[in-house]
C-alpha cells in the first residue's frame, strides 16, 4: 500500500496513522501551512523522498514506488520503527521543551507587569 496525501489540505492524523501502520505517504507540498503538514511529518521520520513539489512529480513518485514492490515492502517493514525513533515520538523531549517555553512566557509576563 501507498497512501496518496490530499491536496491542498494535507493529512495530519491520517499521515501519522498511515506511517504507524507501515504505509508510506506521498505528499505534494504546497505553499501554506495546511498543505505542508504531511511534508513536516514525513521529513521528521526521514522520508524526505516522499515529499514532492509538483503534481507531475506526485504521480511519478507514486508510480515509481508501486513499480518496485520489493523496495516498497522493505520501506513498509522499516516504517514503524522509523516513526517510533523519530522526534514525533520523543515525548520526554517535547515535554521539556514545552515546559521551557511556558516558563519563558511566564517570565515575560511577570517582567512586563
Amino acid at each position: 500500500d501507498i497512501a496518496l496525501d490530499t491536496h491542498p489540505y494535507n493529512g495530519t492524523t491520517t499521515t501519522c496513522e498511515a506511517m504507524w501502520m507501515g504505509v508510506p505517504v506521498v505528499t505534494l507540498q504546497g505553499q501554506r501551512h495546511a498543505s505542508r503538514v504531511s511534508s513536516s511529518l514525513l521529513q521528521a521520520v526521514g522520508l524526505d523522498e516522499c515529499v514532492v513539489e509538483t503534481e507531475e512529480a506526485f504521480v511519478q513518485k507514486a508510480v515509481q514506488m508501486a513499480s518496485h514492490p520489493a523496495k516498497l515492502e522493505e520501506k513498509r517493514r522499516k516504517l514503524r520503527p522509523m516513526f517510533e525513533g523519530s522526534v514525533l515520538r520523543d515525548e520526554t523531549r517535547f515535554a521539556k521543551e514545552f515546559d521551557k517555553v511556558l516558563n519563558e512566557m511566564w517570565r515575560s509576563f511577570v517582567d512586563a507587569s
